[in-house]
């Protein structure tokens, strides 16, 4: 009973540390979990310049579903990158923006049902309604 509390617990701790650093989407797939429409948000809303420009430019190399899905958001990180000028205006966009987008989608159900192009849509309205940051 404790290794499984254990195993339980180190679960936790690993999808947590997925959702803090912009992976979820990657680690649930590793876990052959389908990855709900919301999560594709979760790398423009928590991760690095680096981890953004990375899935801005790595061709997807998943399953047809999946892949149209990475497409989308290698799309919104190109569009991402495109509207902030470095670090401090991606973590201003993030907290402004994508972290509340990302929690508002987690939570209503129509969101469930969205296409690629159905997210990609409210994403890039969300970003783009946004004015442009610079006191940062």
């Amino acid at each position: 009973m404790r290794r499984k509390r254990a195993t339980s617990a180190a679960a936790v701790a690993a999808g947590c540390e997925a959702f803090l650093h912009g992976t979820l989407a990657e680690y649930w797939e590793r876990q052959g979990f389908t990855v709900p429409v919301w999560a594709w948000t979760n790398l423009l809303a928590h991760g690095s310049v680096e981890q953004i420009a990375d899935s801005a430019f790595r061709p997807p190399r998943s399953r047809r579903i999946v892949r149209s899905w990475r497409i989308a958001r290698s799309y919104m990180a190109n569009e991402l990158l495109e509207v902030t000028d470095g670090p401090r205006q991606l973590l201003a966009m993030q907290s402004d923006v994508l972290i509340p987008l990302e929690l508002e989608m987690a939570t209503l159900p129509a969101v469930r049902q969205w296409s690629p192009r159905q997210w990609v849509d409210a994403v890039d309205f969300a970003i783009r309604s946004q004015p442009t940051r610079t006191d940062y």
